[in-house]
């Protein structure tokens, strides 16, 4: 009898054959030589060429259960799929979207979910034929998904009035009916969402406050604020020790420069602050191994130890190229994956990085 994995992966391989419209020619090539500091505690396993790929990319979202990386193309108006058992490009999703950039795939209900920034809308795709399932008006600029499977709602922050799009919000959607149960008015622009699982909280990142409010998902509504102390761009939360990391970035007329900033998830508390590059765009926190990983528009990914909650190191730092700042951890892979836009005479690029056992 075929499990429902089973038929998953079965439907997969018969799009990979039948439809993607990719070539094996572009599959994974070796890495070439790349410094990657031994403390990093990172291998590159594989650099898989996406030539088709002509601007930049946005979010990344993954499907564990069938070792799927989905990657928004925005320029391209696609969704590309990589499978990272063969590290090779199985499928371009295409004729949905204008301007892709968020992206989260529900597992449990085997969803793609892509957020469109130029025409405001969330699309909702069945996450294995890919068919358009829905589409949910929101407003200008929709861009970061979150999701609480135990509520099954989505968060889709869309809107900014500091971006000239209108008021910022928080738009709540049943992800099982696809339809809109509610909103929370952010007013400025959101740039990162980090949710807790064993509490209510969601913490919303909003760089024109530098601050990172605070959103009861039971009474939907923001009650509270964490001062950062610079432009928060990312972040990642260890909710088992209770540690919301913030990354910073600069800004024209002010010179504070990039941080990552530790901060107590319950009381705001600034616990440790770090170098970091300028523009991180993505920030992960790998409980397993006690490390953070970040990625940045200034084509550098770092790696942190962390010893305990109060206390951090560098573990290194490895160079990759200009808008490198767009990446992925999957935990039940042991997989982080960063996407290289074009640079030069390089076609763009998916570098995947085992994170260790």
């Amino acid at each position: 009898m075929l499990t429902r994995h089973r038929l998953r992966t079965l439907s997969l391989i018969a799009l990979s054959l039948a439809g993607s419209g990719l070539r094996a020619e572009t599959a994974a090539a070796e890495p070439e030589a790349t410094v990657i500091p031994p403390a990093c505690g990172l291998k590159l396993i594989a650099k898989i060429p996406m030539p088709q790929m002509s601007g930049t990319w946005d979010h990344l979202t993954a499907d564990g259960a069938t070792a799927r990386l989905f990657l928004s193309a925005q320029e391209d108006h696609t969704v590309d799929v990589i499978d990272l058992r063969t590290n090779r490009p199985i499928h371009s999703i295409h004729g949905f979207f204008n301007r892709p950039q968020g992206e989260y795939y529900v597992p449990d209900l085997n969803k793609l979910v892509v957020t469109n920034g130029r025409d405001g809308t969330c699309k909702l795709l069945d996450g294995e034929t890919y068919k358009l399932l829905d589409s949910i008006q929101l407003s200008m600029g929709a861009d970061m998904i979150d999701y609480d499977p135990a509520t099954k709602v989505l968060y889709v922050e869309s809107g900014g009035t500091d971006s000239k799009r209108g008021p910022g919000t928080l738009t709540l959607i049943d992800a099982v009916a696809d339809h809109k149960t509610g909103t929370i008015v952010t007013g400025f622009r959101a740039a990162a969402m980090a949710m807790e699982h064993g509490g209510p909280r969601l913490y919303v990142a909003i760089p024109a406050s530098n601050a990172v409010d605070i959103v009861d998902r039971t009474k939907q509504a923001i009650v509270g604020h964490f001062a950062v102390g610079g432009r928060p761009a990312s972040m990642a939360l260890d909710e088992a020790g209770h540690r919301l990391f913030v990354a910073t970035r600069t800004f024209a007329g002010d010179p504070t420069p990039a941080r990552l900033v530790v901060l107590d998830a319950d009381s705001g508390q600034h616990i440790a602050e770090l170098e970091s590059t300028d523009a991180t765009e993505n920030m992960f926190y790998d409980a397993l191994h006690h490390r953070i990983y970040t990625s940045s528009l200034e084509g550098a990914i770092e790696v942190y130890r962390q010893i305990d909650p109060d206390h951090y190191v560098v573990a290194g730092r490895i160079a990759a190229s200009p808008h490198a700042g767009t990446s992925q951890f999957i935990p039940e892979l042991h997989r982080f994956c960063v996407a290289l836009a074009p640079h030069g005479q390089q076609v763009s690029q998916v570098w995947i990085f085992d994170t260790g056992p």
